[in-house]
């Protein structure tokens, strides 16, 4: 069993690095790099969710190995649950097996007209990272190195523009599998959301499950939510 985890806006490969603890030796985590970031800074960044999906395709000879033996679930947070969705759309539009499984957490489905910001085409580096540290949508962590910290936030306003554009309708897409749908019950971005939208894009089962905690709920249940995982794809 393969799982795939996208990272959220302004995040990397990284961020789910604390996951493998708590996960199964034997379960293959793959944690997802966008061109153009952090591990793969030497690479093109690239502007729209459609091409970071291509590319990763393009750039990973492995990739139709592993999805040609259909036996994988795919886990995204926040942009990530669009870039899961692009990722199975264009699984399906080449001819590979449906996953066994999807895990979409922090954000609506991308055919719900609710985003952060009204036209995104308008909305400035600054009022993109202003929004996101007064929501407590970034880590806390303290970093020294301005160059850094203008490198990070070039990524994250890149990311969170792609994330706004991307629409994709449930004709467009179904993902074949079940769907679980995770939130924290203080995400500011999902108040007006009803995270039952995803189940939409499957003709199987969606369960949506909430968690205390905001955006980044599951700082606070990495755990818990490894347990979910390992349940749904009956790992256990």
């Amino acid at each position: 069993m393969t799982l795939f985890f996208f990272p959220h806006a302004g995040g990397s490969a990284k961020s789910y690095a604390s996951f493998k603890r708590f996960l199964p030796k034997d379960l293959n985590v793959i944690t997802m790099e966008l061109s153009g970031r952090f591990t793969r800074s030497d690479g093109p960044m690239l502007h729209d969710i459609e091409s970071c999906i291509s590319e990763l395709f393009d750039s990973n000879e492995k990739l139709s190995e592993l999805l040609k033996e259909g036996d994988y679930a795919v886990f995204g947070h926040s942009m990530g649950t669009v870039l899961a969705t692009e990722f199975v759309r264009q699984i399906r539009e080449k001819g590979y097996p449906a996953p066994v499984h999807m895990f979409l957490s922090g954000k609506n489905a991308p055919d719900e007209n609710l985003h952060c910001f009204g036209d995104i085409d308008k909305v400035t580096d600054m009022e993109i990272t202003e929004f996101f540290d007064h929501n407590s949508m970034t880590f806390s962590q303290v970093i020294p190195d301005a160059e850094l910290v203008a490198q990070i936030n070039r990524i994250l306003c890149n990311d969170v523009r792609m994330a706004e554009k991307y629409i994709t309708t449930p004709r467009q897409v179904q993902f074949g599998c079940d769907v679980t749908a995770i939130y924290g019950t203080d995400d500011t971005m999902l108040k007006n959301a009803d995270m039952n939208g995803w189940g939409r894009y499957t003709d199987k089962s969606c369960e949506v499950v909430a968690f205390s905690g905001g955006h980044f709920y599951y700082t606070q249940h990495k755990e818990e939510v490894c347990k979910l995982i390992c349940n749904k794809l009956r790992l256990n």
